[in-house]
């Protein structure tokens, strides 16, 4: 079908033009389409009606046929400087009998009274009945009455071409794509026209449409199912029930709220400063889905006690009190004669109620063993025994490596393990030299005579004494030598003499030379 104003192509059956937007139905489009039928202008100034109107929307070989049966085309009559044409159209005559019908006009048209043939400034439907041809044909039968000839009839159609489009109007290119829109321009002196869209049906809509539909139901009916199947999950009709909470409830409480969603129950103790009796927790936990029949293990809170641990191991004691969840426990030790490492005492008492931060003290048995009394005079060593509920008792030993009167040691030795109340001897230096050069000036200076080499001397006065070994000492005395001679004993001058005393472990003397 080929558009009367921008001679474009568009399809068949169309009601306007894709490019334009020119009505290609209806009086507009016959109108549009005088300037190239001279048999359609002639139709138009003898006032044919609508119903009689040639069709000129196709350009095939109908519309030759119809050309074909119009009349002769007039001669060309001398054009304006617009190139307008003139045309003689002879009236038929009446038939007989027949009403004469008034001549439809006698001169030339008037454009001015022709409706201006475009869209911009014009709201036409898509037949263009807006246009009201009437005010033409009363023009033409007015001309009749008034006397004007009606042999023949002179069209003048100058700027007929002008006012179907706006000359300044320049049709955009071919653009034959689905969706397509165009804006006629505005005519200056009109009132604004209401927007319009002319759109080409879309051939993708009309094929995937039914198919859209289908998705979008799908998918409400997927979004539908699923808020559904959250409803009745948090309605618990499915997928378990939820634990409740019962943390902070007494046991006889939370059992019945647990049997209530039909959970079993098993309660067990858990050492807390909590109040006693109440739940701390639940396995599984509150907020947890499990299915009908599922146990619940509740954890009630006791309180933690001491527990006995005297006459215990201390290995054993200490496992206890953390059994019980006390933080704070001290191990002391106190000797005894208990088997070492037993509990002697623990504080607070046993059985009493504490708190994990409770601070526990435990005595543990030591034994008593030997105090370290060496290298001390006697006297402190005593005391330090007796101090340690040990017996002190003294022996010397002699040496020359320690000062005398310096303890040595003890017996049982020091860091032994001995009981409460047993006796400790005491070793104490001795100088062996002091005691024998002691006993060698007793005995010299008490003996009188002395023998030395088979002669026996009177011991006038010890000059000295001195000890030259182990066990023996040395000496020098003045002394004069006596005999018997016929009963009576006879002195010699006294004279210097010197010698050796052998002495055993008791300070006996086993020699003197």
């Amino acid at each position: 079908m080929i558009c009367p104003n921008c001679r474009s192509d568009n399809k068949e059956g169309a009601k306007f033009c894709n490019e334009c937007g020119f009505p290609l139905t209806g009086r507009m489009a016959a109108v549009a389409a005088a300037s190239t039928s001279d048999a359609t202008l002639r139709s138009i100034a003898d006032g044919v009606p609508a119903d009689e109107e040639p069709v000129l929307d196709a350009p095939s070989g109908d519309a030759d046929a119809k050309d074909a049966e119009a009349e002769p085309e007039a001669p060309e009559a001398a054009g304006s400087e617009e190139g307008s044409r003139e045309y003689d159209v002879v009236e038929p005559e009446p038939e007989k009998d027949a009403p004469v019908r008034p001549s439809q006009g006698s001169g030339p048209l008037d454009p001015s009274r022709l409706p201006v043939i475009g869209l911009a400034g014009v709201d036409v439907d898509e037949d263009g009945n807006e246009f009201d041809f009437g005010d033409i044909d009363d023009a033409d039968a007015q001309d009749a009455r008034a006397g004007a000839p009606s042999a023949a009839v002179t069209a003048d159609l100058s700027g007929l071409d002008e006012c179907l489009v706006d000359p300044s109007y320049t049709p955009p290119q071919a653009a034959w794509r689905s969706g397509g829109t165009m804006e006629m321009p505005r005519v200056e002196g009109k009132a604004a026209p209401k927007q319009k869209e002319f759109r080409a049906p879309d051939p993708r809509e009309k094929k995937h449409g039914r198919g859209r539909v289908v998705v979008i139901v799908l998918v409400l009916l997927v979004l539908a199912a699923a808020a559904a199947a959250g409803v009745t999950y948090q309605m618990e009709m499915w997928g378990g029930k939820i634990v409740p909470d019962v943390t902070g409830m007494t046991r006889a409480d939370a059992t019945y709220q647990l049997e209530g969603k039909g959970f079993t129950v098993r309660a067990t103790q858990v050492k807390s400063d909590e109040t006693e009796g109440l739940v701390l927790l639940t396995d599984p936990e509150a907020g947890w889905r499990a299915e009908k029949g599922t146990e619940v293990v509740i954890h009630v809170a006791v309180s933690r006690t001491i527990p006995d641990v005297v006459g215990k191991p201390r290995e054993e004691a200490a496992k206890l009190l953390e059994a019980e969840d006390f933080e704070r426990v001290t191990f002391v030790e106190e000797k005894s004669d208990t088997a070492e490492g037993t509990v002697l005492a623990v504080s607070p008492e046993a059985g009493e109620k504490a708190k994990a931060t409770t601070n526990v003290t435990v005595t543990v048995a030591v034994p008593f063993t030997v105090p370290d009394v060496a290298n001390q005079t006697l006297d402190a060593a005593k005391a330090a025994l007796e101090e340690a509920t040990y017996v002190p008792d003294v022996a010397y030993y002699y040496t020359e490596d320690v000062p005398e009167g310096t303890v040595v040691g003890t017996n049982p030795a020091a860091g032994e393990k001995l009981a409460s109340g047993s006796t400790v001897t005491v070793n104490v230096a001795k100088s062996r030299a002091s005691v024998l050069v002691a006993a060698a000036k007793d005995y010299l200076g008490s003996v009188g005579t002395i023998s030395l080499g088979g002669t026996t001397y009177e011991i006038v006065s010890v000059d000295g004494v001195e000890y030259t070994a182990y066990n023996q000492t040395s000496f020098t005395v003045t002394a004069a030598a006596v005999t018997t001679l016929d009963g009576e004993t006879v002195r010699g001058s006294a004279k210097q003499k010197s010698g050796t005393i052998v002495w055993d472990d008791s300070n006996n003397i086993v020699s003197i030379s």
